[in-house]
């Protein structure tokens, strides 16, 4: 099997796409530090997320000896892993290795298989989940076993868990066995009631969870979707984005098909169950979140098809038969991976190199900035745990050298509000944010956090630019002004 050049460029293309952010970023992106520093404390939940992602993000870099780079090889392990089943599905529906190889190439060209797939976070984490999520229901389908409703529940909680997004999709399941005529029978059974149970038991604790903290992450998901600024023109966008970002895997397919090639399905009596639910969860809930955008406005992310789509090739190969050149599509799918590292380099290669002097965080030494904040620290409260370092986006990354404890992310408080509003009397916070030397920030701040500043300092990062740092003492006085900031949270 290893010596199946097939797999060996699969194999390559994880590893050469976990490589190139690691040779050429300077510091990990703000989102993924923010996993991390969830993980940090093992919570039921976080402000923003579930905390599958971010569990799983600390988990994999202490295994790797807390090295911050390790979650990009993280990232292309989950996007293999969503290879590795939509491989055992294309297996169960075709019966055929080829057509399997087939499956993941068609994905494997479309530039979100590259470029919506740069970071592990709330979104790319269902890159494996959805993809092992369908494999088992079309287990399900086609062998009606009780271990494989019990192994699609389970799924489909850390599908749940990973990102409330899931719900679409695992309620399109019970969709198609509502109205899919020959899987209907299936509702007679106890199977999708069991897989119903197993799922609501491995995401109780998260529920009771949410109950507690007043659904906080359940809001900030709505805030960044249905609750967004209304723009009936998100639709079209989203629509225009996946035509755009997929275009590859329709040449790629076009490239190496011999017959009229299709894009949607002609006659339902010619499918199976299994091959009829991968049609239907291809394309339902596309247009779902299509239908409800239009009507609502609704924000859809740009790149949420990479998980939405992930069982596109699949889905090519049921509508269009065989008559498929592989050695062709193999052909195809190499000159793209090639074309693909070569942008990605030059894109995060300009960032750096070219942009170096006008983006100061491609300057920022973290070891030795956060060394002069916990030397700073320990020298005036000797014994003490810094209780939080709250930074900005630019300084994020301080938090993978620092011994702080991520309280800033404690539900029970509102983040948006001061930190005198946030923490007990008498507690002692840290601060940090990057600066320009004129000092405008420091002002704001001085003026935003009207608390006893203990101890202040600036390390130099450019001739432009410096870390500012300071130690505050919380005044939690009832004369205080206790309204939201009318600018950016600090």
């Amino acid at each position: 099997m290893w010596k199946d050049r097939r797999l060996q460029f699969i194999l390559t293309f994880g590893a050469v796409f976990a490589v190139v952010p690691m040779v050429v970023r300077n510091i990990l992106p703000y989102d993924m530090v923010e996993n991390l520093y969830w993980g940090k404390e093992l919570q039921p939940g976080y402000v923003k997320h579930p905390p599958l992602f971010a569990w799983v993000s600390y988990f994999f870099y202490e295994i790797c000896f807390s090295w911050p780079e390790s979650l990009y090889v993280l990232t292309q392990l989950n996007l293999l892993l969503g290879f590795y089943f939509i491989f055992r599905t294309s297996r169960l529906i075709f019966g055929d290795e080829t057509k399997s190889y087939a499956s993941i190439f068609i994905f494997m060209s479309s530039v979100c298989a590259v470029f919506g797939n740069e970071k592990f976070n709330a979104n790319t984490v269902l890159i494996s989940l959805f993809p092992m999520m369908f494999f088992f229901f079309v287990r399900l389908l086609k062998f009606n076993r009780k271990m494989d409703a019990l192994a699609l529940g389970l799924a489909s909680a850390l599908a749940f868990l990973g990102k409330y997004f899931a719900l679409l999709y695992i309620g399109c399941l019970w969709l198609f066995l509502i109205f899919d005529r020959h899987s209907r029978r299936m509702l007679k059974t106890p199977l999708p009631y069991v897989a119903a149970a197993v799922f609501l038991l491995g995401i109780g604790w998260h529920l009771a969870w949410m109950w507690n903290s007043d659904f906080v992450s359940l809001k900030y998901s709505l805030d960044k979707s249905i609750n967004a600024p209304t723009n009936f023109f998100s639709c079209f966008n989203f629509l225009l984005m996946q035509t755009v970002f997929f275009s590859t895997s329709f040449l790629a397919f076009k490239y190496s098909y011999s017959g009229k090639m299709r894009f949607l399905p002609l006659k339902d009596g010619q499918f199976s169950s299994e091959e009829r639910f991968i049609i239907f969860i291809t394309i339902i809930p596309n247009l779902l979140l299509f239908a409800v955008s239009l009507m609502t406005g609704m924000r859809i992310g740009s790149f949420w098809g990479t998980n939405m789509l992930m069982m596109l090739g699949v889905y090519l190969l049921i509508i269009n038969g065989d008559h498929l050149n592989h050695d062709r599509l193999f052909r195809f799918v190499k000159g793209t991976s090639f074309v693909f590292a070569v942008i990605l380099l030059a894109k995060l290669g300009v960032a750096r190199c070219l942009l170096g002097t006008l983006d100061p965080t491609n300057a920022l030494n973290l070891r030795s900035i956060s060394d002069h904040i916990q030397q700073d620290w320990q020298s005036r409260f000797p014994g003490q745990k810094m209780t939080i370092l709250k930074t900005d986006k630019a300084t994020a990354a301080l938090h993978l050298h620092l011994e702080d404890s991520p309280s800033s992310y404690d539900v029970a408080r509102n983040d948006q509000y001061r930190i005198y509003d946030r923490y007990p009397t008498d507690t002692k916070v840290a601060v940090a944010f990057l600066c320009s030397k004129n000092g405008g920030e420091i002002k704001y701040f001085r003026d935003f956090y009207k608390t006893d500043i203990l101890f202040d300092n600036m390390v130099s990062v450019t001739e432009e630019y410096s870390v500012y740092y300071a130690f505050l003492e919380v005044k939690n006085d009832d004369d205080r002004s206790r309204h939201q900031p009318g600018g950016a949270s600090i």
